[in-house]
């Protein structure tokens, strides 16, 4: 029994991996890849591609589709003023002239005070199409619109990504900290932005270290030479399959995905610490490229 449990250790090993100790690209893991991008199009679609408006409150905000109101709405069939945005001293949204604006509930709402997550994200209303949030980024309110019906969902085919490499396919080892790590990091639209760390990783390349800080959940921000070249500038994210506990990891660099600063003006992202940034190119994942995007009239 013992010697058939080590020999499936070393099957499952040596299928991984090839002789030059790197791991084998074959078509399940082409299939894996496939399905990975896939369901990161999926997301895309159903929540950031949807974006129109991101704007930041004052103490009332009247918003609709006349230029008349605090904040403009740009969207087919939409109420010249649905309603009002009150934040002090609470969040509360009052609709104008009994308009049917819903929670998330699908219950008819007039004056409605706002209730918020852990992360500073209120709850959605919506009106047919169009949906609304509150959020908050350094301290500070934004309005996000979305609109279910943007032709950005449709008009957006993806990027161009590198070749599959399993160069950049790495053994890491992952080390979580005693106590989590806050840093402040540089994101769009409020300037910076404490996130926390809750572990590194190191890896060997090219007969070198490397480590990289990573976040909860195994968020990880990676810069690298290729950043304003052939990949977008401000980074790029992958998530790590952390252990339960400090251990060997699989770093996959062609999982490398754009954030959505790269394809959506109306998003906040988070940009790589200095400790992320890779001091070599990382040929791997999305490319800033487009996919065979339609050509303009």
């Amino acid at each position: 029994m013992r010697i058939l449990q080590i020999l499936i250790i070393a099957i499952v090993f040596t299928s991984c991996k090839n002789n030059d100790n790197r791991f084998v690209i074959d078509d399940n893991y082409r299939s894996e890849i496939k399905t990975f991008f896939n369901a990161k199009m999926a997301e895309r679609k159903g929540d950031y591609l949807q974006l129109i408006a991101l704007h930041k409150l004052d103490t009332v905000n009247t918003f609709g589709s006349d230029s008349i109101n605090d904040i403009k709405i740009n969207s087919i069939d939409f109420p010249s003023t649905i309603g009002t945005i009150f934040t002090h001293p609470a969040s509360i949204f009052a609709t104008h002239n009994e308009i049917p604006v819903k929670n998330e509930n699908d219950s008819i709402i007039t004056n409605f005070t706002l209730s918020f997550n852990k992360y500073g994200s209120s709850e959605k209303l919506h009106y047919n199409q169009v949906s609304w949030q509150i959020i908050t980024r350094s301290n500070q309110r934004y309005l996000r619109v979305w609109d279910s019906k943007n032709p950005a969902i449709e008009s957006f085919k993806g990027f161009e990504k590198f070749d599959l490499n399993n160069n950049f396919i790495l053994e890491g080892e992952f080390n979580y900290y005693d106590k989590e790590k806050s840093e402040v990091v540089k994101a769009k639209v409020d300037g910076k932005r404490s996130i926390n760390f809750i572990g590194k990783v190191s890896f060997d390349y090219q007969n070198k270290t490397y480590t990289l800080d990573v976040g909860t959940d195994g968020f990880t921000m990676v810069g690298d030479i290729t950043n304003g070249d052939t990949t977008y500038g401000g980074g790029r994210y992958f998530y790590l399959d952390l252990p339960k506990q400090n251990g060997l990891v699989k770093i996959d660099f062609n999982k490398l995905y754009n954030p959505p600063c790269a394809f959506s003006e109306y998003t906040t992202c988070l940009y790589p610490p200095r400790q992320n940034q890779l001091p070599f190119k990382v040929l791997a994942g999305e490319t800033i490229t487009l996919l065979n995007q339609p050509i303009q009239n």
